[in-house]
Parts: structure tokens; sequence; C-alpha cells
């Protein structure tokens, strides 16, 4: 018997033709199903790998702008340092030009002035002592150098609290 020749046959044909549809219709199902799952896996890596490269980007200008920052910083810190030398300097030789010229133009502060100097900068409560009155080997010259240096300090501090702001 000759296998074609059954399936030449009337209802054979067409059960051989529907068997046959059926099956190609099943095989391109799964491949098409195969391909659009393909396609979507390969569209969310892309998406993916374009999310981590922005996020790569953010995260390296983030930095670079923190980075700049702090150089501004030091440099901030820098330049206020140097103003508070030059003051200091100044300072110091306004002191000895008024020790040559006249001796006793310089004035020196007493042991009161001092207590309370120091007190208000480390914000302790002091009362009078039976000292205050007695007049101590600082001269006005150190207490203004004291001065500049807590000043350049409190602006050093400022500059600080600034790059930490702008690094938010």
């Amino acid at each position: 018997m000759n296998p074609l020749a059954f399936l030449t046959s009337g209802a054979n044909s067409l059960i051989a033709i529907l068997v046959t549809s059926i099956l190609s219709l099943l095989g391109g199902a799964y491949l098409g199903y195969s391909y659009q799952t393909n396609y979507y896996e390969a569209k969310i890596s892309k998406d993916s790998l374009n999310q981590e490269k922005a996020y790569k980007a953010e995260l390296a200008r983030k930095q670079a702008e923190k980075d700049l920052a702090i150089a501004q910083l030091f440099k901030a810190l820098q330049a206020e340092q140097s103003k508070s030398s030059s003051y200091q300097s100044q300072a110091k030789s306004l002191y000895l030009a008024n020790a040559n010229s006249n001796p006793g133009a310089n004035c020196y502060v007493s042991y009161g002035f001092i207590r309370l100097f120091n007190a208000s900068a480390t914000g302790e409560s002091t009362s009078s002592t039976g000292s205050d009155s007695a007049t101590s080997a600082i001269d006005l010259a150190t207490v203004l150098s004291t001065t500049i240096e807590n000043h350049g300090k409190y602006r050093q501090a400022a500059r600080q609290v600034e790059a930490i702001r702008a690094a938010e």
C-alpha cells in the first residue's frame, strides 16, 4: 500500500491537511512567543543598562560637584588663614611701632579684662575677683591678635557650613 494514496483519498486528505495546519499553527505560535519574549527581555535589559548608565553619570556629576565644593572650601579657608595672618602681623607691627616711638603709648589690659574676654570666648559664667584691677603683662596688640584669630576661625566654620549646604 502506497502511503501517499492513503493521504490523497477523500477524508484522509482533509485530516492530513488539518493536522499539518494545526502543527504549523502551533509551531508558529511557539516561535512567535519565543520571539516576543526575547524581544521584551532584550528591551528590559537595554532599559536597565540605560538606567544604570544614567545613574552612574548622575553619581559622577554629584561627586564632581562635591569635589569642587571641597576644593573651593579649602581655597576659602586658605584665604581666611592668610587674612588672619596678615591682620595679626599688622597688629604686632602697630605695637612695635608704638613701643619704639612712644613706650608708654601701648596699653596693657587688666586681669579682669582677660577674665571677661576668656569667659566670653568659652561661654562660662564668671564673677569678679580681687585681682581684676591689676595690670597684666598682656598688651592690646595680643588681645587684638587673639580676637583676629578667633574671628578667622569663625569665618572658617561659616565657610564649612556653606560648603556643606552647597554639597547637598
